[in-house]
């Protein structure tokens, strides 16, 4: 069996990284290293750490001077020493077979990457939201299909957890420091350096969805920038290397940037980039809504563009209270 690199990037998680670290030291896959990056905690995550490396050798501590879970995750990369690399979030726990999955049919298919299936674990209730999309078996991609069910939302996602890649689809890529949605910068980069990917229909990482955390906060400035320039960088990637990705590129763009016309205040701090997401939109939303792949909801979310930013907004309102009920 060939050694796997677990890495978990560690944040001020002390409610939480004891659970997610026994999730993986239980794993029914048994050859692995475990490589916490501590990304200067302020509470007691370190110290529990420490008391859990102490019951497994496989695990090590490395402890970084804070500057963001990219580069937490940057930093465990370049100490994996494991021939494949998986990243768990320090507040999710996975299956105890989570590995073996992953590794077995990643095996069996011959394939760079697998993706598993996760489900949302609701933390103040307990609730589980289960995620089925009604594949009953493993489904196959070529690089470029596989960015294209990315861009589309499909079944693949962006988030860099949920999956096992072999190290080497890695190489030359590193997570964009200082910014969030970092994920949406790289992991399509790790699926066209790959051959095959593959996507196994089973929910084996449970993500924990909890008030604190940044796709339920406030959007920053930051954020709006970087949603922005990753964009905008795809498609300008796509269009000089796979332009046969420059629908879904297009679509990816449009999708994000109606996204910030939800959650952008109305203030003049943000006017510019307000400006920036409405000239995107307008740009590319004809092509999107000419696209076969594009599906009828989101199509209908851009149609509501054309009426302006506060009825899209009413409308995005109203669909969202339509579904808490």
């Amino acid at each position: 069996m060939e050694k796997i690199s677990v890495l978990v990037p560690v944040y001020n998680a002390e409610k939480y990284i004891e659970k997610c670290i026994k999730s993986i030291i239980n794993q029914t896959y048994k050859n692995i290293e475990i490589i916490l990056i501590d990304d200067e905690s302020k509470d007691d995550s370190l110290n529990i750490m420490k008391k859990m490396q102490k019951q497994d050798d496989r695990i090590k501590i490395i402890s970084i001077k804070n500057q963001g879970v990219a580069d937490a995750r940057n930093k465990a990369l370049e100490n994996s020493t494991g021939t494949f690399v998986t990243f768990v979030d320090s507040d999710d726990t996975i299956d105890n077979d989570y590995l073996e999955v992953l590794y077995s049919n990643l095996e069996k298919y011959n394939a760079d990457i697998a993706v598993i299936n996760c489900k949302n674990v609701i933390e103040e209730t307990g609730k589980v939201l289960h995620k089925d999309f009604g594949i009953k078996g493993i489904k196959e991609y070529n690089n470029v299909e596989a960015v294209k069910d990315l861009f589309y939302y499909n079944f693949l996602r962006h988030s860099p957890w949920g999956k096992l890649y072999k190290k080497k689809v890695w190489e030359n890529i590193k997570f964009p420091l200082g910014k969030n949605y970092e994920d949406l910068a790289v992991i399509y980069k790790t699926f066209l350096n790959a051959n095959k990917i593959i996507y196994i229909p089973k929910e084996k990482y449970n993500y924990l969805i909890r008030e604190g955390s940044i796709v339920h906060n406030e959007i920053r400035k930051t954020d709006v920038q970087a949603i922005i320039e990753y964009c905008s960088k795809i498609l300008e990637d796509v269009n000089k290397n796979y332009p046969e990705l420059t629908k879904a590129a297009e679509f990816l763009l449009v999708d994000h940037e109606l996204y910030l016309w939800y959650r952008i205040p109305d203030n003049k701090e943000y006017k510019e980039y307000l400006k920036i997401a409405k000239a995107n939109v307008k740009k590319y939303r004809k092509n999107v809504l000419k696209d076969k792949n594009v599906s009828k909801k989101h199509k209908i979310a851009i149609i509501l563009s054309y009426f302006g930013r506060n009825i899209y907004k009413k409308a995005i309102e109203i669909n969202k209270k339509r579904n808490r009920k």
